[in-house]
């Protein structure tokens, strides 16, 4: 029977220049260098689709983000284990083929039948649960499998022990080096171009690929694996296999965006934007008959502005979504000639949200709009800044939250309401949205905005959109804080239409005090208080 010693002896032979080297002209650059870069880059690309596809279900909030990092690497470290391990029981290349020949099988597997586990698992109540539990079950059998490859490869590799620390080296530079490629390749090419189950038969592809390339006698299986989700994987562009809920689905560079219509109670059919978890809310909603009227009722708060500063001619958007307000406001603020009465600067992130929005939501150019396309606190830090900038917005309209639950910390913050400040005129005025409840384990996150606007406004009200009830103070709903430059107590003026009227009437007249902290950059634990039941 052949030792180990002579298997080991003949595979670093055959990787330094044998049949595998000279075939694929890899004298200098063997066929485990190669499999040991790729199984690295699959690996992130593996992360970063994977959050693509638990995304319609559970959002993208840092808990989800959490959950996915921590398992992977918890199954990295079990298989860089598990395969030091096996290598030393038997290495043969020929068992490190299979092994990644099954994480092909793993991906592939894992792009075809995610979503009806999703579905199931997000039911669970807790997102803290059902995310970790999501991950688990989706990412720790392709993770285990592909953290084997490299302690087996480095087994195989070995020949001398007064080496051994270059070649673990090598091998450990090559596979971070794959990893790094994939994440650059995963987040700014491949998610942008084709869909997350896409991407992954993709993978599996690849990684049956290599399986053929350690082991020839793998050839057939290899093959018909990697045929079959090439071919699945080309399907879902061609005849749109959704793999996803009914509706469509776009990955763009920050989001998994979902369009989808349906009828609405008073019998209108409405169309809906959704970056959150299927059954957390629409981020954008239009009415198909007539996209311009506001279907949101927390959006038709926008136009308190006018009513508190008539003079409103200059208006900073920060978040677009569905451009539901800019277009609203197009609509109905034009003057005899249809040409626009104020100007819009509308910071959207995404660029994918705004042509997401051109092509389902009626988004049409106007001289009354200027689109930025950048993170929202990067664009006010750098106005606050700029000679001439200061004071040049008469309102500033903040609707930044993906869900309730998915929480840019960086725009609630006592740093982000003075650099609002600094950018508002004398007269300005704030309305932001915030998903919240009043009172209550689901209010820390309004109580911490709340804190930080009054240390910068004298003064903040607060509008529930839904209901003002005082019976419904600890439900979660969109609350509308509105926050004014002046010091100075406005006039109270007669509404001029019903429907300014009826806004106002929302307002809370109870003395509101919070309980909270006022967020800062330093520390704005959102997520804490977002998850509070």
């Amino acid at each position: 029977m052949e030792s180990n010693k002579n298997r080991v002896r003949k595979t670093a032979l055959a990787n330094e220049g044998g049949v595998e080297g000279k075939a694929f002209g890899l004298r200098w650059f063997g066929v485990l260098e190669v499999a040991s870069f790729i199984c690295g880059a699959a690996v992130m690309v593996l992360e970063m689709a994977g959050s693509r596809i638990v995304a319609p279900y559970m959002g993208t909030s840092l808990i989800v983000w959490t959950s996915l990092i921590g398992v992977i690497m918890a199954s990295l470290s079990a298989g860089y284990w598990l395969g030091g391990v096996a290598a030393d029981l038997r290495p043969d290349q020929k068992i490190l083929a299979r092994i990644v020949l099954v994480a092909a099988f793993a991906t592939g597997f894992l792009a075809l039948f995610a979503n009806p586990a999703l579905m199931l698992l997000s039911k669970i109540g807790n997102l803290y649960l059902a995310s970790v539990m999501a991950a688990l079950l989706l990412f720790s059998i392709p993770s285990v499998l592909l953290g084997m490859v490299s302690p087996f490869i480095v087994r195989l590799a070995m020949r001398d022990v007064n080496s051994s620390g270059a070649t673990v080296g090598r091998f450990s530079a090559l596979s971070s080096a794959g990893s790094i490629l994939g994440t650059f390749l995963g987040g700014f090419v491949l998610i942008s171009i084709f869909a997350s189950g896409t991407i992954l038969l993709l993978v599996a592809a690849t990684l049956a690929l290599v399986a053929y390339l350690l082991y020839r006698s793998v050839w057939r299986k290899a093959l018909v694996v990697c045929a079959a989700f090439l071919l699945l994987g080309a399907g879902t562009k061609l005849w749109g296999m959704p793999m996803m809920p009914v509706g469509d689905h776009l990955d763009t560079r920050y989001n998994h965006i979902w369009v989808a219509e349906q009828t609405r109670s008073n019998g209108r059919r409405a169309r809906y934007l959704m970056t959150a978890a299927v059954g957390e809310g629409a981020q954008s909603i239009i009415y198909t008959d007539n996209p311009s009227e506001l279907a949101s009722d927390y959006t038709k708060f926008y136009d308190l502005a006018f009513y508190y500063n008539p003079g409103v001619k200059n208006i900073l958007m920060l978040g677009g979504g569905g451009y539901c307000v800019p277009r609203h406001l197009v609509a109905t603020r034009s003057d005899d000639l249809g040409l626009p009465t104020f100007s819009m600067d509308v910071v959207e992130i995404d660029p994918g949200i705004t042509s997401t929005a051109r092509k389902y939501f009626d988004l049409q150019d106007s001289p009354a709009l200027s689109i930025h396309h950048e993170d929202a606190r990067m664009f006010l830090n750098r106005a606050a800044r700029a000679p001439g900038r200061r004071g040049s917005y008469d309102a500033v309209f903040a609707d930044v939250f993906g869900s309730w639950y998915s929480i840019p910390f960086h725009l609630t913050t006592l740093e982000t309401a003075q650099a609002i400040s600094d950018l508002l005129a004398p007269e300005g005025v704030l309305i932001s949205n915030v998903i919240s409840s009043l009172y209550g384990p689901r209010s820390g996150v309004l109580h911490g905005i709340y804190a930080a606007l009054s240390r910068v406004f004298p003064r903040v009200l607060i509008f529930p959109a839904s209901n003002s009830d005082r019976a419904f103070a600890q439900s979660r709903q969109n609350i509308m804080v509105v926050a004014f430059k002046s010091e100075d107590e406005l006039p109270i003026l007669p509404p001029y239409d019903p429907e300014i009227a009826r806004l106002l009437s929302h307002r809370w007249s109870d003395p509101f005090i919070s309980t909270v902290p006022p967020f800062t950059d330093a520390f704005a634990p959102v997520e804490r208080y977002a998850l509070r039941d």
